[in-house]
């Protein structure tokens, strides 16, 4: 008998589940699962809360859960008897890991992995358009207080296939706040910002003498497709790309 109740911990991993045709057998999602727009209507184990008491009441055969963002529930849910298949894909190589191990616990290595090649494909396009220098880019996710990406995100290796050079690479692991002066003090050619609003970085006067705001390279990502570990992160490589070519 295979796979017929499964339910998901994060909205990456929603999306992976659509995508590998699995609607039919998802029967509990979180508040924050809202793409595809389906997913809205699937039932709700929580928010960045997952309630354990509603994840065992759905009966489900598999969890699938984030390593990270549901690192508290995950020994619960196993101890509760639960089969809970988990990973931390930080890495393009690590979410293909990870969505050929959810197909094949799902009867759906096939599609698992078309659709793993289809991503390998789009990124070998990005990274054959990399301009011949990297200019020096920070990846934001909040300005105030500043928080942003360093080196073990997917955001950074993103950074570094599109052709940009991450100066908080090696010294921020992860997405962490950092101090504006260590953020000045990197130059930076190009600012992404993956929620705020370009204008808290353009219209702010300590920003001013950085190369990014002096030449207005300050750009607004989709913060799902560049912070949502899913095949949407193709998209997102492709949005940094697309910046990152601009003025090179």
């Amino acid at each position: 008998m295979g796979v017929r109740r499964i339910v998901s911990l994060a909205p990456s991993i929603t999306e992976i589940l659509f995508a590998l045709q699995l609607a039919p057998c998802i029967v509990g999602v979180t508040e924050i699962c809202d793409y595809p727009p389906e997913a809205r209507r699937k039932p709700k184990v929580g928010d960045y809360q997952i309630s354990s008491e509603k994840v065992v009441a759905l009966k489900p055969d598999l969890v699938v859960a984030h390593a990270v963002l549901n690192a508290g529930v995950i020994p619960v849910l196993k101890r509760l008897g639960l089969r809970v298949l988990s990973a931390t894909p930080n890495r393009f190589e690590k979410l293909f890991a990870f969505i050929r191990a959810i197909g094949g616990a799902t009867d759906r290595a096939r599609e698992a992995d078309q659709l793993v090649q289809s991503m390998q494909a789009q990124i070998a396009r990005v990274r054959r358009q990399t301009p011949a220098r990297a200019p020096r880019t920070l990846f934001l996710i909040s300005v105030e207080p500043l928080w942003a990406a360093g080196r073990d995100t997917l955001a950074d290796e993103m950074m570094r296939l599109a052709g940009a050079h991450n100066p908080l690479a090696p010294v921020v692991s992860g997405f962490k706040a950092v101090s504006v002066e260590t953020a000045l003090g990197s130059a930076p050619e190009v600012i992404l910002l993956a929620g705020p609003n370009a204008q808290a970085i353009l219209s702010h006067p300590r920003w001013q003498r950085t190369p990014a705001v002096r030449s207005r390279r300050v750009y607004e990502l989709n913060p799902d497709w560049v912070l949502r570990e899913s095949p949407r992160s193709v998209s997102g490589l492709q949005q940094i790309a697309a910046f990152v070519r601009q003025g090179t």
